[in-house]
């Protein structure tokens, strides 16, 4: 099937939400004027909002920081996970636009997205040289592999439904442990640290707790005696939800497709 600029907005969104790291590019503001206006390129954490914005937790005192605060204009490169013997092979998405710091009533929320990605970043997140940070798209480059090249407009990757807003807490609230235990040990067997094929025990694959939802899907996290065990784990929908009602509808979906696995579990 052919890629349209949509389809490859969401293939980028999708990504995105996976993603952990990204290479920032920023334009240099530095001292010395040969240096000033120069590409800059640094490895950021990163999350996803509700509807796709990048969320970023910064430090002042970094130097891509400092190069935002005298110009905005930036763009970060994100990978999804391949075995490929070829790393070019793999899935990325470039998201280019301007950055901004999280409006204050909106920190909460990016908090909360970006934690559970980056549960340690807890440690240092309250730091008062630290903010929330979001990137707003402006374009989108898609590539699924040799060949597959599109550019999409930011407001084709964007993912609308304000029918979710403010529904995380409630969804949160009201998941049934076992549905998600059930779901996310199916998701998890054969994607092991989020690497397609690298096969794990189905034994390991339990004490799941979910973090984030979105209209993409959710993240979750396995927890042991001692705290969580290993990354994040992202579980996407097969379409997106737009609502509280078509959220919980394709959460069950998704389990009818993914408990097959889970099977026999102990």
């Amino acid at each position: 099937m052919k890629s349209t600029p949509f389809s490859a907005a969401r293939e980028a969104r999708l990504i995105a939400r996976q993603a952990q790291k990204g290479a920032l590019a920023t334009l240099r503001r530095a001292a010395r004027d040969e240096a000033k206006g120069q590409p800059y390129v640094s490895k950021v954490g990163v999350a996803l909002a509700a509807d796709g914005c990048p969320l970023f937790l910064f430090s002042t005192l970094a130097a891509h920081t400092q190069d935002l605060l005298a110009d905005p204009r930036a763009s970060v490169l994100l990978e999804a996970p391949t075995t490929a013997l070829n790393p070019l092979e793999g899935a990325r998405c470039t998201l280019i636009g301007q950055m901004e710091k999280v409006p204050v009533d909106d920190v909460p929320a990016a908090r909360t997205q970006y934690l559970a990605h980056h549960p340690r970043a807890a440690q240092y997140a309250d730091f008062g040289d630290f903010a929330m940070w979001r990137l707003r798209i402006e374009k989108v480059h898609y590539v699924g592999g040799f060949g597959q090249a599109k550019w999409a407009k930011g407001k084709e990757y964007l993912l609308g439904g304000d029918g979710l807003k403010g529904a995380e807490g409630r969804i949160l609230k009201t998941l049934d442990d076992d549905a998600v235990q059930t779901l996310c040990a199916g998701a998890y067997v054969g994607v092991s640290g989020g690497v397609p094929g690298r096969k794990t025990s189905a034994r390991n694959a339990l004490g799941w707790r979910v973090l984030a939802v979105d209209g993409d899907g959710f993240v979750a996290a396995r927890f042991v005696k001692g705290g969580q065990k290993g990354a994040p784990l992202r579980v996407n929908f097969d379409t997106p939800a737009g609502d509280l009602r078509s959220w919980r509808a394709r959460f069950q979906m998704a389990l009818k497709r993914l408990s097959a696995p889970a099977k026999g579990l102990s």
